[in-house]
This record gives C-alpha cells, structure tokens and sequence, in this order.
C-alpha cells in the first residue's frame, strides 16, 4: 500500500509513529506553531531548552545501549521559562507514540496539581493532532482505543508521606513509563524513594523528569544535583537566558534583592538558596570555609581537642573528631558503640598519639566511657552537648 493509498487517519498514524523515539521531531509537527488563531500562533517551535532537552531523550531513546536503561532528567530554574509547557508536550508525545504506556504526575501540593500542572497538560493535549485520540478529565488523559482506557493513560496523582501506595507498583514491561515530578522541590523523600521502585522494569522505555523552582537546599531534588547528580541528568537554568520571559520584570528583582540574594537565585538563576528555614549557617559560607587550606603553622599556638559522639541506638554514626583552632578532620567512624572498653581503647590511642589537651565526650551514650577513663586516670570530661556545648555535665 502506498502514501496515496492511505485514509488521512492512517497517514497521521503513519507519520506518529515515526517519532517514537523523537520528541522533537513530535512536538514540531503534532503543535500548531505560528498558525494564525492558536495560543502558538506567535511561537515558531519549542523554546531552546526545552528542544535540547527533547534531543537528551531522543538521542538516549535511539541509542539501543541506554534505550532500556532509565533515563532521569532534573532541571532547576528561575520563572517562566515554560516547564509546565515541556511536561506536557512531552507526556502527549509519550502517550502518542507508544501504545500502553503509562505515565504519573505529580506536584509539591494537590492545588498545584489540580490547578496549574494538570490544566496545562489538558491544554496542550487539546491543541495536538492527535487530540481525538484520547479523553481529558479533571485527573487522567487516557486512550480512545477500545479496551486501553485503563492501561494506555496518565494519572494526576498527589502525594502523601503516610500514603504512598499510588506510586508503588508502577509497572508496565516492554512498554514505555513516564514519571514527572513538578515543583519537585517540595516532594518528601519518601515519594522519590517510592517513585524509585518503576525504574525495575526489563526491556521498558523509563523516564523520570523532575523539575521546579529550586525552593529547598535539602531534599532529594537537591540531591539530583550534588549526591545523585551523576544518575540525573541536570541542569540550572537562568530566566533571563530563555526566550520569552519578562527580562524588565526579572531585573527588576536583581535591583531590589541583589544578585546573590536568595529570591534572586531560586526565582531567576535557578540556584539552590545558601540557607534553609531550619538553617543557621548559609550553605553558601560552610562551602567556602570547608574548601579554605588551614596549615600546621597556624594553628600549632590552639589546643588539640577531640570530641566524641558515641552512638548505641539510631541511625547515626559513631564518630571521633580532632580539632585544633580553625583545623579539624574526622580520625574514626563507626556504627555503634556497644563495647564500651573498645571503644575507650579506641579514644585512648587517638589521645595519646595527637597528643590532645582535653577530650570531650557526649553525655548521651558516654558515661560509661569517661568511667573507664577515669579508671586509667584519664581526664576525659562528659558533656551534656543537647544543652551547652563544650560545657562539662557536671558542670550544670
């Protein structure tokens, strides 16, 4: 059969499945770009970073070694760049181009979800080519083909801490997943760690995008770029290097905060802030301290003091710290310290070959410790660290 052969319909199938795995190539030809009477009537394609991160999919997707290996996308940004617009060009492209596939949104909070993420998702499915081919609700987008309703759709699901059952079990072998995550700044931890579990599937098209306004220097959206960065594929993106954003708007708010302010580098620069709400030393100064060089000559006239934080119960290591002046370093970790006499063993040697001035342990797990320093006629003093730190126990 030839191209004259075919129904119109048959033709725009035809022409779909040609970009299964470029969805670039899918949003230039599914969107009405500069077509007189659309919302794109003055945009002539994708904006450039949302086509270069068309281009990181198709060319992960074309690629047979990495096509089945999960592929997480991360971007951090300032306003207004058009992210909501890149999730939902790319979930009609993954809903189109794959039959059966699967895909779960989801938002920092449900009003986000249901008032800004999903309403633009419908929006740009109602103005693709292949709008007839699915049904929009007020939570899901799912396929007109008789039978696939239920296994050919996308879900707007919020989240919850205490239930994250709606994101366990999201399987669909030999298919295609999609998982997006919008504000993902404000997405609890669990939800990521959950979310984690639809990445086992064998031979399955895997995407993972999580994007937002970078609110929180903590979390796992923070991670993607620092801890995991080198799982995600990350980027930052400044509002005022992308077409289309108010840039009298944006430099209006470089004038009034300062450029190195924390509203300027989350809302424009895309720029995890220096201090969270909960922090009292800005990040932006421990990185600074933590790559300054601190020689022997200049602290040789300070104390050598070793801290000890035992730990018998938790999550948290056991750990030994030296410090002398503006110098410390970490001499032992481990994870409990339910022998008392190895582990005074253990802070008797580091004593002894540092030669240290004093030793201070916390009171919480350490009282058994500085008894059997007293023993060896150690001066080891116990300090209740939860209530004034450096200040013996005894003391209060």
């Amino acid at each position: 059969m030839t191209d004259a052969d075919l129904s119109p319909e048959e033709q725009l199938i035809d022409d779909i499945a040609s970009f299964t795995h470029d969805p670039l190539g899918y949003a230039l030809y599914a969107f009405p770009w500069g077509e007189d009477g659309t919302e794109l009537a003055h945009a002539s394609g994708p904006r450039q970073w949302q086509a270069d991160a068309f281009r990181e999919i198709g060319e992960h997707l074309q690629n047979p070694a990495t096509r089945h290996q999960p592929l997480m996308i991360s971007r951090a940004s300032g306003h207004g760049i058009g992210k909501s617009a890149f999730i939902s060009m790319l979930i009609n492209w993954a809903m189109s181009t794959c039959e059966d596939c699967k895909v779960v949104v989801t938002a920092n909070t449900d009003n986000q979800l249901r008032t800004k993420t999903w309403p633009e998702i419908i929006k740009w499915s109602n103005l693709a080519i292949t709008k007839e081919w699915f049904t929009c609700t007020a939570t899901a987008m799912y396929s007109n083909d008789p039978g696939h309703d239920k296994r050919w759709r996308a879900d707007a699901i919020p989240w919850s801490e205490h239930n994250t059952e709606a994101f366990a079990g999201l399987h669909n072998e030999r298919k295609r997943i999609v998982v997006v995550f919008d504000e993902a700044s404000n997405i609890a931890d669990l939800v990521w760690e959950v979310a984690e579990g639809a990445l086992t599937d064998e031979d399955t098209e895997i995407i993972w995008v999580a994007f937002g306004n970078p609110t929180r220097n903590t979390g796992r959206f923070r991670e993607c770029f620092r801890k995991y960065k080198h799982r995600w594929k990350c980027a930052q993106i400044d509002s005022r290097t992308v077409e289309g954003t108010n840039k009298q708007q944006l430099q209006k708010w470089v004038d009034d905060y300062g450029e190195d302010s924390d509203f300027v580098k989350v809302r424009v620069r895309g720029i995890f802030p220096d201090a969270s709400e909960l922090q009292f030393i800005p990040t932006g100064l421990t990185d600074e301290a933590m790559k300054r060089v601190v020689t022997a000559a200049q602290v040789a006239h300070a104390p050598r003091i070793i801290g000890v934080d035992p730990a018998y119960s938790g999550v948290d290591d056991a750990v030994i710290y030296l410090r002398q002046g503006l110098h410390s370093k970490v001499l032992w970790t481990g994870n409990k310290t339910t022998d008392d006499l190895i582990m005074a063993k253990r802070i008797a040697d580091f004593e002894d070959q540092y030669q240290a001035d004093a030793v201070f342990i916390d009171f919480g797990y350490g009282t058994g410790l500085k008894s059997i320093g007293d023993g060896w006629g150690r001066t080891w003093a116990a300090c209740a660290v939860r209530r004034r730190i450096g200040r013996p126990a005894d003391a209060e």
